[in-house]
């Protein structure tokens, strides 16, 4: 019996990294590089290359333009500003209009610290796509846009935390397995043993990322469930519940106190001055300022305090009110997946905490993607599958075209971020069909190819001349080489150029190492054997 319940956790958790495989291995990867979207904000805009100034320019005057202007186009919803910092060294404000058929507009709007200059606009691209085809898989609004792709993202979660427990329960050796590396045995079992070690040493990561990835997908689809159970369908009764009232504007005419003055509103403990400010009710007697700090006791992105946007006083906390339960796990679940608890995100801490997750989070891509293959191999050139060569060839050669085709289509949107020279209003349009077009073209590529061994090689290779490729081209395009740009003060984007010609070269020393072809001589299914077995007898 003991066998036998074995037997099907073993196979639960083989079909379900199978079938769901490719969909854990796709959030997995670009969950990786989305934890750099604001490094990668910074890189790709060469305006945005600017340097940290220590006392920047006054921007109230020009923050009140900027609402000033919105207000002609609809009802103000909310604002923000933020302060400049050592990734986005520029001040960014932002505010949500309303307009006369209630349809939410975003405008945005940057300035240089040092002069007070407006940025040059920019149309979305390259850091936009990388963070939301991980968010919400960039759904189509045709199909429900975002809250159903988040709900898929939620549920691969719950498919990888399926996977994780019956993994567990399948490895009876555990612990015998957290060092079992056979390096000089077969490539299967070299396949084997990193896909156990790796998964067994990261498991407490895979856990945690599977179940906040959950969260955050699920709560798309419980919000308007527990609406229309608990509220008659009142998603507003519904976030009211959660977080509170919110404040009702006394529609009294007041003056704004100065943007610039909320600099010397510094945290109690750590003496930081705030991060951002968000504004509900401008222009109204009950306006409120809601200052943002990063975190650096608790298990959360920001510390946050509220003050009358006209007076400067105190008031009740209802952006993130740590003495309540439900905010304290909302709080939590969106740093913990996204590794934003490290403070400041310019500090050493912070970008050592985003490189590990890097690393976890790579491993399990890569994990998902051997896990299919091994699985595929054992069923090609060992005795479990009962399916023709040409089936499982096929199948080897999809996993490839999925898992090392996609590390294609991400590099080449850098090179159509720094080649684009179309409308910037269509520059996210482009970068989503460059994307997607070299990753079918890669699956195409893959399924045509006659040893997939050479083509997982081949793909991989192409993945690290693209890396390396990257800073080259920064250079021709913007003059920017990285070798030269820490004495003038941008060095987020010349980080970005290390961290790609690095990477670069290691994922070219891993292509150099893959086999070019599998071993001719294989083992027979079970099916064959039986077959000759009677023939033996027949003769």
């Amino acid at each position: 019996m003991d066998r036998a319940r074995h037997l099907r956790n073993y196979d639960l958790h083989s079909w379900t990294g199978i079938a769901l495989g490719f969909f854990v291995f796709i959030v997995a990867f670009t969950g990786s590089i989305a934890l750099f979207d604001e490094e990668l904000r910074t890189w790709e805009d060469p305006a945005l290359r600017l340097a940290e100034v220590d006392t920047p320019v006054p921007i109230d005057a020009s923050f009140r333009e900027f609402i000033a202007e919105q207000e002609t186009e609809g009802e103000l919803f909310s604002a923000s500003l933020k302060f400049p910092d050592s990734v986005e060294p520029y001040y960014a404000a932002f505010a949500f209009i309303t307009d006369e058929n209630d349809q939410f507009h975003r405008h945005e709007r940057r300035w240089n610290p040092a002069n007070g200059e407006v940025l040059p606009e920019r149309g979305d691209g390259l850091s936009v796509w990388l963070l939301d085809i991980h968010r919400d898989l960039m759904w189509p609004d045709a199909l429900g846009g975002r809250t159903v792709g988040r709900s898929l993202v939620g549920v691969i979660g719950v498919i990888l935390m399926l996977a994780i427990v019956t993994g567990v329960i399948a490895h009876t050796k555990i612990f015998e397995e957290l060092f079992s590396l056979r390096y000089w045995r077969s490539v299967r079992l070299k396949w084997q043993d990193t896909h156990k070690v790796a998964g067994l040493w990261g498991l407490p990561f895979f856990a945690m990322i599977s179940a906040t990835g959950a969260f955050l997908g699920i709560v798309a689809i419980l919000s308007p469930i527990v609406a229309v159970l608990a509220f008659k369908g009142d998603t507003d009764a519904l976030i009211e519940a959660v977080i509170g009232a919110p404040p009702e504007p006394a529609g009294i005419e007041a003056q704004m106190m100065p943007i610039d003055d909320l600099l010397g509103y510094t945290h109690a403990e750590t003496g930081a001055a705030p991060d951002r400010v968000t504004i509900d009710h401008w222009g109204d007697q009950a306006a409120t300022y809601n200052l943002f700090y990063y975190a650096d006791s608790e298990l959360a992105i920001y510390d946050t305090r509220t003050i009358s946007a006209v007076t400067g006083a105190p008031m009740e906390n209802r952006v993130l009110d740590t003495e309540s339960p439900a905010n304290r796990v909302t709080a939590a679940v969106t740093p913990l997946h996204y590794g934003t608890f490290g403070g400041n995100y310019g500090s050493f801490s912070a970008i050592a905490l985003k490189l590990l997750y890097l690393l976890l989070g790579l491993s399990l891509a890569i994990i998902t993607a051997m896990g299919n293959m091994m699985w595929i191999e054992r069923r090609l050139h060992g005795n479990e599958g009962n399916r023709s060569d040409v089936f499982y060839h096929r199948l080897s050669k999809l996993n490839i075209g999925i898992c090392a085709g996609l590390p294609v289509a991400s590099v080449s949107i850098f090179y159509l971020d720094k080649l684009y020279g179309g409308l910037e209003t269509s520059r996210i349009v482009w970068t989503g069909w460059t994307y997607i077009g070299v990753w079918f073209s890669a699956l195409a590529f893959s399924l045509v190819q006659r040893d997939e061994y050479r083509t997982l090689r081949l793909l991989i290779a192409i993945t690290g001349l693209g890396m390396i490729g990257i800073s080259v081209l920064n250079y021709i395009v913007t003059g920017s080489a990285f070798w030269s740009v820490f004495g003038s003060g941008h060095v987020v984007s010349a980080w970005v150029d290390i961290f790609c010609l690095v990477v670069g070269i290691l994922v070219l020393g891993v292509s150099r190492l893959l086999p070019v072809s599998r071993p001719e001589k294989k083992r027979k299914r079970a099916t064959s054997l039986a077959a000759d077995t009677a023939l033996a007898a027949a003769e």
